[in-house]
């Protein structure tokens, strides 16, 4: 008590010298400054134009730029932003809410920061970051296949192979199955019990494989059936062993819930259904109803080459009518009730669509997309998509025709990326695996990339839930990958 009456003075200067000290240690902050402290593009405030997440975090200095692909869509893009408590923010005068205020980033915006008396400018620019390219996947499974099917697993983001072994005799030849897992290609197994013909397959909502197939080992050969994927390298039947009442060719499978299974089935031979005409099956509560129809779909009509694709609980159908003329109808099954949305759209100055490949893919706001190749442009051949528009309910063209194969050489696959962007790989006028985009500034496709300058069979295209790809394709019978992704 003595010292500190005695040497008051000494004890200020020491709070004052052990006061300073701590200041050089831990950073001083202005209360009243107008910082910010991060700021970035979200997926989940732009869903219609990110798959990722885009970000600048601990900013130091005002000068901000923002790495984005060249593809993506920058004149509606919502900002999230952490800024100094109490600061308001503004772009040319008017109120910026971080996670709301939409902007056009095609050029730099300067936000103004105000803190009372106190005021900050940050420029924000948009750069070009990375693009996907891409790469060849080393495909390290030793086998052989007469055709397949890729599909990326919507849950995992895993792409999988369906395919027809290729194996002498043909009654040799099996249905099986690979996925690409942790970098390696996993064996899942010999489907089938011996020779198929046509065949699908699909997923669940908990990523779950489904395959279908024209069985030659069913009672009557060629009857559908369809099994799922249980574990290692097994597979279950999914009711009984040859599903349909009738011999079957093409086929494709849907769930619009897990509850609820649809198999549509090109019906081979005369029975309950005409030859050729489209017949569904719906498994649900453990049991097969079979030899439904879309109601307003005539008998008349051959099916051909269908393609289900399901969207937020919904089931798009396309398919190929191959009776003459030739032409495409698109359906939308939804709450128990089926919708013709293109009934045998075919082009006025087409004369005949090739039967060779079809395709279909649709988008989150319900747009479909299909491709196929007719002469409606100077009565040659050519690739082409149309979409059916599900705001105006109309169908049209999209795009400029693309030449490429001709006769019976024609393949190729329709794939939608994340943001709906249309992207077709197929064989050009070599026969070599190519791919183009669809650009929605020219309104147009993209300059071609092609893979390779070699022949090649069977293309297929599917994207990941991520924005990343994969192309897959057959030379020789054998398999040849590419990954779509950031290098």
């Amino acid at each position: 008590m003595k010292l500190i009456k005695k040497y008051p003075a000494f004890l200020a200067l020491l709070f004052f010298f052990s006061c300073a000290k701590e200041a050089t240690t831990w950073e001083r902050v202005d209360m009243d400054e107008a910082k910010m402290f991060s700021i970035g593009f979200y997926e989940a405030d732009n869903p219609d134009a990110l798959v990722k997440d885009y970000v600048l975090d601990n900013i130091k200095t005002n000068n901000l730029v923002i790495l984005l692909p060249e593809n993506i869509d920058r004149k509606k893009l919502v900002a999230r932003f952490t800024v100094s408590a109490n600061t308001t923010v503004k772009i040319d005068g008017v109120e910026q809410k971080s996670r709301e205020t939409i902007n056009d980033f095609s050029v730099p915006k300067d936000y103004i920061l105000s803190h009372g008396n106190n005021n900050a400018k940050y420029t924000v620019s948009i750069g070009k970051g990375a693009d996907y390219v891409w790469k060849p996947l080393a495909f390290t499974y030793n086998d052989s296949a007469t055709t397949f099917i890729l599909k990326v697993n919507p849950e995992t983001g895993d792409p999988f192979i369906m395919f027809n072994q290729s194996r002498t005799p043909t009654d040799n030849q099996k249905a099986a199955m690979l996925a690409y897992e942790d970098n390696n290609w996993i064996n899942k197994g010999e489907i089938s019990d011996g020779r198929i013909g046509n065949f699908d397959f699909t997923f669940n909502s908990q990523g779950t494989a489904y395959a279908s197939y024209a069985d030659y080992t069913a009672s009557i050969s060629q009857l559908n059936t369809v099994k799922k994927y249980t574990s290692g390298t097994s597979w279950s039947l999914v009711g009984n062993k040859g599903i349909t009442t009738s011999r079957v060719t093409y086929n494709a499978l849907a769930f619009p819930n897990d509850n609820k299974l649809f198999l549509f089935s090109t019906m081979d031979a005369a029975g309950v259904l005409a030859r050729r005409e489209l017949g569904i099956s719906i498994y649900e509560n453990n049991t097969w109803t079979t030899n439904a129809t879309i109601p307003g779909r005539a008998s008349s009509i051959f099916g051909y080459l269908q393609v289900a694709r399901v969207k937020n609980g919904v089931i798009y159908l396309g398919v190929f009518n191959a009776s003459s003329p030739n032409s495409v109808s698109l359906y939308k099954y939804e709450n128990n009730t089926w919708e013709t949305l293109a009934d045998q759209w075919r082009d006025t100055r087409a004369t005949a669509l090739n039967v060779r490949d079809f395709d279909m893919d649709v988008d989150d706001e319900g747009n479909v997309y299909a491709a196929f190749a007719d002469n409606s442009d100077n009565a040659t051949y050519k690739y082409r998509v149309i979409k059916y528009n599900a705001a105006t309910k109309t169908t049209t063209p999209l795009a400029s025709y693309i030449n490429g194969a001709s006769g019976n050489l024609f393949s190729f696959d329709l794939a939608l990326s994340p943001l709906g962007v249309p992207y077709l790989f197929y064989r050009n006028s070599s026969n070599y695996p190519t791919i183009v985009s669809f650009d929605r500034e020219s309104q147009d496709w993209t300059l071609p990339y092609i893979f390779e300058a070699q022949v090649a069979d069977e293309l297929n295209l599917d994207f990941a839930p991520n924005g990343e790809a994969y192309v897959a394709y057959l030379k020789n019978r054998k398999f040849f990958v590419h990954k779509y992704s950031a290098p």
